[in-house]
């Protein structure tokens, strides 16, 4: 059946005369080459464009994971890149399959993670003539990926698969897009695998350690050490340039406190004596404002100085010099004026800034030792309450009998919203890429794919996706993704019946002039008026699941739903009236404590 008139199969090849050669179709060429890449996983939905691709990772060494929708794929892509810093591969039919995708490219590019999306597209004799399910995803992809490609000739393939993998992987990552026109996946190409592994292999070792002027590193020795208050504010490139290891030896010799942005909150254990909390004006804690606002020079370490993190500019700024340390030279003083600024691997400037303190014999003075008692006396007063014993419960308290139930090493995805602020306030974290969030982004349905795909690439450890009942409502129908594929994630869904973030700015900045934010109507098929029942409909597709609507009773919940070694859900009556701490006026001080 031809979707789009005369499509010609090359399928048979009469052998090449240069034995070192392999000749396949274009479509088994990029199979064969993601399996030398080492990747095992495809998530995707097929469809007759894509369909070359899905026939050759049949005959390879693949786990194909289908999807109910095509962003769930890219999701599930991303997850798995974030807990590994692997590539995470998706695939989608052409037209709105892979307009499908483009959220989640939006979100990876936003984060720098590295994926790889392959689109099918029409037959390149129909490119540009708005053929049945055509879409320029190519132009439609370029503002939210690392690079896109529309590849037009199947002997163009190794060369443009070679340089996707090294955009993909290196430098400041992030996801790529392949468009591949159904004839270019049919025809056909001999290849040398010797030859391109070669030129791959040898690309990727030929990324040079940076070395850092020793002048740069003498001049921030020197900072350091004139400071009264220095401190370490962590950014999610701690984590993407695998150096917690070095962070966590830096802020021990240092001894200084250490402030996350919400990215960076799992670069360093968050029970360790020198973390202060997070810094922001939704996503923060009242100890990490502080201590960044007490402080005379701040050394950022791979982050963005994003607006939501600094507030106001001015305040930020004010009375206290910042060094900014990170890999994209683009995003140094973007946001805040620095007395310095290195566009370099956050690896290699731990390595080399360690080596210089250490040949200098440094060792923190008495004051520092001062400010680290103080800081666990105001860990203590500053602590926002967590238990209520109220009913319903308060999502605060829900967060909290969820962090105690967990083991250390627990992987949790979050989705945006209310809860995401509360549990980046709340939540603990102790392993890196164990807090999948999205950050600039801000995606609503992501956290379920992204679970799915943490859950595949680490199936020993306890994976939960913690969102809200909105958030929910825009990936359920991949509960029936994990039955199907028994994929054991535990979803913790926190149903206030709202969309509650939303529901509170209307009541603190519209003056409750609310509008659309109830999700909550009479449900008269289960007698209550909640709204949608989130336990049975995950029955109806499989999963088990339990409704805990008094406190304490959360952990024997998620016990019953690990043991159980299947998908789970946990729907969880929480308080509408709850509200989260939240500044006001934009400024770290204007954070106002709710309940």
């Amino acid at each position: 059946m031809a979707l789009w008139g005369n499509e010609n199969d090359v399928t048979t090849f009469e052998g090449s005369k240069d034995t070192s050669l392999e000749r396949m179709t274009g479509a088994q060429f990029i199979a064969a080459f993601l399996e030398r890449r080492g990747v095992k996983q495809v998530y995707g939905i097929p469809g007759a464009a894509i369909l070359p691709f899905y026939d050759a990772i049949r005959e390879r060494n693949f786990a194909s994971y289908n999807v109910r929708h095509e962003q769930t794929a890219i999701f599930m892509a991303d997850g798995f890149a974030r807990t590994t810093g692997q590539v995470g591969v998706c695939a989608a039919t052409s037209g709105p399959g892979a307009t499908n995708f483009l959220t989640g490219l939006y979100s990876a590019y936003s984060d720098s993670i590295p994926l790889l999306a392959l689109t099918g597209q029409v037959p390149t004799s129909l490119v540009g003539k708005d053929s049945f399910q055509e879409a320029p995803i190519v132009e439609m992809a370029c503002p939210v990926t690392k690079a896109a490609y529309l590849i037009m000739k199947t002997e163009n393939l190794p060369t443009i698969m070679n340089e996707a993998w090294q955009l993909a992987t290196t430098g400041r990552k992030g996801p790529i897009l392949l468009d591949l026109p159904l004839d270019v996946q049919k025809g056909s190409l001999e290849v040398d695998w010797n030859a391109l592994d070669a030129v791959l292999d040898l690309n990727l070792q030929n990324t040079p350690k940076q070395e850092i002027a020793q002048s740069e590193l003498n001049t921030i020795h020197k900072m350091l050490c004139a400071a009264k208050a220095p401190t370490l504010l962590v950014g999610g490139g701690v984590t993407l340039g695998n150096a917690a290891a070095e962070l966590l030896d830096l802020a021990e010799l240092l001894h200084i406190p250490v402030v996350s942005s919400l990215m960076g909150k799992d670069a360093f254990p968050n029970d360790h004596p020198l973390y202060a909390g997070l810094m922001g004006t939704m996503c923060q804690t009242p100890l990490g404002n502080k201590t960044i606002l007490e402080s005379d020079l701040i050394i950022n370490l791979g982050g963005r100085f994003d607006g939501r993190s600094t507030g106001n500019m001015e305040q930020f700024k004010a009375g206290r010099k910042v060094i900014h340390i990170n890999l994209d030279e683009k995003e140094l003083s973007r946001h805040i004026p620095t007395e310095i600024s290195l566009a370099v691997d956050i690896k290699d400037f731990l390595d080399q800034f360690l080596n210089l303190l250490r040949d200098k014999n440094y060792s923190p003075n008495a004051q520092a030792q001062d400010r680290i008692h103080s800081l666990q006396e105001e860990r203590t007063r500053l602590a926002r309450q967590t238990v209520f014993n109220t009913f319903p419960l308060k999502p605060q308290q829900a967060i909290a009998e969820v962090r105690e139930a967990l083991d250390r090493d627990a992987i949790v995805t979050l989705d945006c919203g209310i809860s995401q602020i509360w549990t980046t306030q709340l939540f603990n974290t102790y392993v890196p890429r164990s807090f999948l969030i999205t950050g600039r982004a801000g995606t609503m349905g992501w956290g379920l794919g992204a679970a799915l795909g943490a859950k595949l690439a680490y199936p020993e450890r306890q994976v939960v996706n913690l969102l809200g009942d909105a958030s929910l409502g825009m990936s359920l129908q991949e509960l029936a993704t994990a039955a199907k594929h028994n994929i054991p994630v535990v979803v913790v869904v926190l149903n206030n019946s709202l969309f509650g973030l939303i529901r509170q700015q209307q009541n603190l900045l519209f003056d409750q002039r609310r509008i659309s934010t109830d999700l909550e109507y009479a449900n008269r098929v289960q007698g209550h008026s909640r709204g949608l029942d989130f336990v049975v409909t995950a029955q109806g597709m499989g999963v088990e699941a339990e409704l805990v609507d008094k406190p304490g009773k959360l952990p024997e919940a998620l016990q019953r739903a690990f043991s159980s070694n299947r998908p789970y859900l946990i729907e969880v009556l929480v308080d509408p009236l709850a509200q989260c701490s939240v500044s006001l006026d934009g400024t770290l001080t204007g954070v106002r404590e709710l309940e």
